[in-house]
């Protein structure tokens, strides 16, 4: 699991109570922030910072952008995975190939017929 969201319930021998913290693991970093905390901000520090430790020069160019850009809960998610998949310059080479491969590739069908004996 590349992110985990988990919120904590305080202990309490009565009825449960509201969560009081929230704990983000993201790659070996776990933020323990409580409940009404929004993460994001947090989030996008840690991301800046493992920014550096991505080698391939068209990932880190997207997953900069994507810092820049990234505002929802989504987003973040989305982003946090990207940054996973990316840290290898293997992996981010294969993903970048296989999207300009399925750009190239990219056919306009007129029927179901012609879309079945491809």
């Amino acid at each position: 699991m590349v992110a985990q969201f988990v919120i904590e319930q305080p202990m309490s021998d009565e009825a449960p109570v509201s969560p009081s913290k929230q704990t983000i693991e993201i790659g070996s970093v776990t933020l323990i922030l409580p409940i009404e905390t929004d993460p994001k901000p947090y989030i996008r520090q840690i991301l800046r910072m493992d920014l550096e430790s991505i080698t391939h020069p068209k990932a880190r160019e997207c997953l900069e952008f994507g810092l820049l850009d990234a505002t929802t809960d989504e987003d973040f998610s989305s982003l946090i995975e990207s940054f996973h998949l990316c840290r290898s310059y293997a992996n981010a080479q294969r993903l970048f190939a296989s999207l300009e491969t399925d750009e190239e590739s990219a056919r306009v069908f007129q029927t179901v017929d012609e879309l079945q004996w491809v």
